[in-house]
């Protein structure tokens, strides 16, 4: 989602024309370019899976394509998501690109293992580290999900889904939708029930009793 939006500020067109609003430093979302990559349809915005395409001839054709100026935008976007599955000799072999870039070209390495990352790689790059989402981060998107989805959960129970996604709000809206899949008003005992885990209120119960 990040590499995409740094996609459309790097090719944004309202950012190009006013200088005022790219000082804001966000895309604008309503030109041409902006709503084509969102809509996927960007040709100069090119994501690899890294975990399917992981091989040096995989690595070659990328390079190949990054020495091609970008046929619309100011550059050439490459998306490689999964960085840590390319094999050694594609990592070695994409290195030498990352060295000397094409100036119209940017490079977007995702990877939740950047120990697997060739050090010489991670040397060049720029490195951004995301961290988990809070609880109650993660309750404030599912009290939207939950309200657009029109879902009869109680928020005790949207609290141990936030618990167990372990700061992914993407594993919560998953068991989310899981979870409201299965039981037509959710409390806490039919979330415990489906996903195998006790609430903070059952803990400190049990916890009490021990101390009693």
């Amino acid at each position: 989602t990040v590499a995409r939006l740094i996609a459309k500020i790097a090719n944004c067109e309202t950012r190009k024309k006013d200088a005022k609003f790219a000082a804001q430093g966000e895309p604008c979302n309503e030109c041409s370019h902006c709503n084509e990559i969102d809509a996927g349809r960007a040709m100069d915005v090119i994501e690899i899976d890294a975990a399917s395409n992981r091989g040096i001839d995989d690595v070659r054709a990328l390079r190949e394509g990054a020495r091609v100026s970008p046929s619309s935008y100011d550059f050439k976007v490459f998306i490689i998501d999964e960085m840590h599955m390319l094999t050694k000799d594609a990592s070695n072999a994409l290195l030498k690109t990352l060295e000397e870039p094409p100036a119209h070209a940017i490079f977007i390495l995702a990877t939740t293992e950047l120990e697997k990352v060739l050090p010489t790689i991670a040397s060049r790059c720029q490195r951004f580290h995301f961290k988990k989402l809070s609880i109650e981060n993660i309750v404030t998107k599912l009290k939207t999900d939950v309200a657009s989805e029109k879902i009869k959960i109680t928020d005790d129970a949207l609290e141990l889904i936030a618990a167990s996604a372990e700061g992914s709000v993407r594993d919560a809206e998953s068991l989310l939708g899981q979870i409201a899949s299965i039981a037509g008003n959710a409390g806490v005992e039919e979330v415990e029930k489906i996903i195998g885990k006790v609430g903070r209120a059952r803990t400190a119960e049990f916890s009490g009793l021990l101390l009693a």
